[in-house]
C-alpha cells in the first residue's frame, strides 16, 4: 500500500512540476502585439459641456420630521436674444514666436526668450511687453495673453 502511494504522490507532482515548466517555457504560441496610440487632447480646449441633467426632489423626508411640498420650482423661460452676444476677432498669433528659455543662476528662475514682431525680448512670468503678457512658462511651449486671448506658443522648432 506505501509503494502504491508513493506512486501516486510522486506522479502527482510530477504533472504539477511539468505544467510550471510548460506554462514558464512560453512554448510555441506565436503572440502579436500591437501598440495602441492614445489619441492627444485638443491643445487649447477648455470648453465645459453644457449639463443637461435635473435633479427630482419631490421624494418623501426619510426621517419623517416634515413633510415637504413639491420642492420643483418652475422657472419661467425667457426668449432668447439671437446675436445678442459679442464675438471677439480672431487674433494672428504669427508675429509671436517662442525662440527657447535660459534659466538665471543666481535667482533660479527661467527666462523666456521671445520674438514679438520681430523684436527679440527676455521676458519672466507675469512680465508685460508690447501688449503681451508671459502668463507661464512650461520649457516646450508658454502660455501667452494678448488683447484678453489667451494661447499657448510652442518652442520654435528652426530656432534651436
Amino acid at each position: 500500500m506505501v509503494y502504491l502511494l508513493g506512486l501516486v504522490v510522486v506522479l502527482l507532482w510530477g504533472s504539477i512540476i511539468y505544467k510550471i515548466f510548460d506554462a514558464a517555457g512560453g512554448g510555441d504560441t506565436d503572440m502579436v502585439v500591437t501598440q495602441v496610440k492614445p489619441q492627444k487632447e485638443a491643445y487649447n480646449d477648455f470648453a465645459v459641456a453644457q449639463d443637461t441633467t435635473r435633479l427630482l426632489l419631490n421624494y418623501r423626508d426619510p426621517f419623517g420630521i416634515v413633510k415637504q411640498k413639491d420642492t420643483i420650482e418652475h422657472v419661467k423661460k425667457y426668449p432668447s436674444k439671437i446675436g445678442a452676444f459679442s464675438v471677439k476677432p480672431t487674433i494672428n498669433w504669427s508675429f509671436i514666436k517662442y525662440s527657447g528659455f535660459i534659466r538665471n543662476p543666481g535667482s533660479k528662475k527661467i527666462i523666456a526668450l521671445l520674438s514679438i514682431n520681430g523684436k527679440n525680448v527676455m521676458m519672466i512670468e507675469g512680465e508685460t511687453s508690447s501688449n503681451v503678457k508671459l502668463l507661464k512658462n512650461m520649457r516646450d511651449s508658454v502660455q501667452i495673453m494678448y488683447n484678453g486671448q489667451i494661447k499657448f506658443i510652442p518652442i520654435n522648432p528652426r530656432t534651436i
